[in-house]
């Protein structure tokens, strides 16, 4: 965001919850059993490229479109819920978990 990024795909295994309030973020769950627990949060699920039933291509080519109607005003799941004002801390002291 810093070098001027105008969208963030943010990719997470565990659910973290995250939002850039300065610029949009896509959420991306690696795999299904995320997407499932937390579809409130995700806004694109990348698991079927591991159960074999996409391709590489297929999700590469709707995360494009997600990608492009993100840019074009479409909110993502982040700025739904009011997440970001607090997550950019690029010096944080202690330990992260």
């Amino acid at each position: 965001m810093a070098g001027g990024a105008n969208l963030i795909c943010f990719t997470t295994g565990r659910g973290s919850a995250y939002g850039c309030a300065p610029t949009p973020s896509l959420k991306l769950a690696s795999n299904d059993d995320l997407a499932r627990r937390q579809p409130e949060d995700i806004d694109f699920a990348c698991g079927a490229v591991l159960d074999g039933s996409r391709t590489v291509d297929e999700l590469g080519d709707e995360l494009l479109t997600s990608m492009l109607e993100t840019a074009s005003g479409r909110r993502t799941r982040s700025e739904l819920h009011g997440y970001g004002q607090n997550e950019f801390v690029p010096w944080a002291l202690g330990l992260v978990t």
